[in-house]
C-alpha cells in the first residue's frame, strides 16, 4: 500500500514537473513553430516563414494573396504605420481608405505575430583602410586598387554592448577606369576577427557584371533580440538586385534566405 502511495506521489510530481516545462518552454516554442512570418524587400523581394522554414516567394505567385493585405511599412528603416500593400510593377501604399501614401525611399514591409524592431544606421566613408588593405591582400588584390563603393556601417549586432563594425568595398561599375578584375566584398571586424558575409572576385569581361552591395536593412526577424541584416547588391541598368537575409553566430554569418 505504500509502495503504491509513493508510485502515485511520484507521478503527481513528474505531472507537474511537466506541465511547469510546458508551460515555460513549450508554449512559446510551439507558438515559434507555428507562426508565420512576411517581409517585403523593395519591388521585387517576398520572403515568407512558416515555422523555421524560410520560402522565397515571386510576385506572380504570391500576388493575388497579398494585394491589400496590412503590413507594417517601414521607409528608410523607419516606420511610418500600418497600411495595405497592392502590386502593379511596383508597390504601392494605402490607408484603410485607400488613401495612397507616398514612400520614395526604400520600402520594408512586415507581417507577423510580433512586433518587429528595425534598427536606424548610418553609412560612412571609410578613413582607416588597414584592415581593408588587410582584406584586399588576403584575397590576392592590390591595395592601391580604385574603388567606387568605400561604405562603413557600425551597430551593436548581437546586443552585447560592444559595437562592430562593417566594411564595404567594391570597384564594380567605375565610370573613370578600367580595373582587370572586379570586386565586392563585404565584411565585419569584431573582437579583431573579420567576418566575411559576401565576397565576389572575377575578371571584367568589359559587360558591367557583378554588383554594388549595400545594407538594406537591420532587422530583428526572429524576435530574439539579435539583429539579422538584409544586405542588398545593385546590378547595371535595371536587373533585379540581389537580396540577402544574414544571420550571425559564433561560427559566423550564413544566409538564411536569398531572393536568387
Amino acid at each position: 500500500m505504500k509502495s503504491k502511495k509513493t508510485y502515485i506521489i511520484i507521478l503527481v510530481v513528474l505531472a507537474v514537473y511537466f506541465l511547469v516545462l510546458y508551460l515555460t518552454w513549450g508554449r512559446e516554442n510551439i507558438k515559434k513553430n507555428k507562426s508565420e512570418t512576411t517581409i517585403i524587400v523593395g519591388d521585387s523581394t517576398i520572403w515568407n516563414k512558416s515555422g523555421q522554414k524560410w520560402l522565397n516567394l515571386t510576385i506572380d505567385s504570391s500576388i493575388d494573396t497579398l494585394n491589400w493585405q496590412e503590413f507594417e511599412v517601414f521607409e528608410d528603416n523607419l516606420k511610418i504605420g500600418k497600411y495595405n500593400l497592392w502590386h502593379d510593377d511596383k508597390w504601392y501604399v494605402f490607408d484603410k481608405n485607400k488613401n495612397a501614401i507616398s514612400v520614395a525611399g526604400k520600402l520594408l514591409a512586415f507581417k507577423g505575430n510580433f512586433n518587429l524592431q528595425v534598427k536606424e544606421f548610418e553609412e560612412k566613408n571609410i578613413t582607416d583602410f588597414s584592415v581593408v588593405n588587410q582584406v584586399l591582400t588576403e584575397n590576392g588584390l592590390n591595395i592601391t586598387s580604385e574603388l567606387t563603393s568605400q561604405v562603413q556601417v557600425d551597430f551593436d549586432i548581437d546586443n552585447d554592448n560592444i559595437t562592430e563594425s562593417f566594411y564595404l568595398i567594391s570597384n564594380v561599375f567605375p565610370l573613370d577606369f578600367n580595373p582587370e578584375v572586379i570586386f565586392s566584398i563585404v565584411f565585419m571586424v569584431k573582437d579583431n576577427n573579420i567576418y566575411y558575409l559576401y565576397k565576389d572576385v572575377q575578371n571584367n569581361k568589359g559587360v558591367n557584371e557583378g554588383c554594388k552591395p549595400y545594407i538594406y536593412s537591420i532587422l530583428d526577424v526572429n524576435n530574439d533580440n539579435d539583429y539579422e541584416i538584409i544586405l542588398s547588391c545593385g546590378k547595371y541598368s535595371n536587373k533585379k538586385p540581389l537580396d540577402m537575409l544574414y544571420d550571425f553566430s559564433t561560427e559566423g554569418f550564413k544566409i538564411l534566405i536569398s531572393n536568387q
